[in-house]
């Protein structure tokens, strides 16, 4: 079963917290290359995102990749290993 996305627009997902729009990309990524049918698949489904091979797919990552642009780094937990035993250091 292929994951599916809901289409948000520019404004929506300016007004997401950057959290949120994480947990959105991930779950982009996480789409099927394409579309293959085998014996019980089904058709894809109107109205969400369940393929990379799409235009909506496209279009859905670049908004994301614009808005992710313009928000400040959150470092992830190697970051602020480093950043916190900096810190320790410097205190010596």
């Amino acid at each position: 079963m292929a994951n599916r996305v809901e289409p948000k627009t520019l404004a929506e997902l300016e007004a997401m917290h950057t959290g949120s729009l994480m947990s959105r990309r991930r779950a982009l990524l996480k789409c099927a290359e394409s579309f293959e049918p085998s014996g019980d698949a089904a058709l894809p489904k109107a109205g969400v995102i369940q393929y990379k091979d799409t235009p909506e797919w496209k279009r859905a990552y670049g908004d994301l990749k614009a808005v992710l642009d313009t928000r400040e780094n959150i470092a992830n937990k190697k970051e602020r290993k480093a950043l916190r035993q900096a810190k320790a250091r410097s205190r010596r």
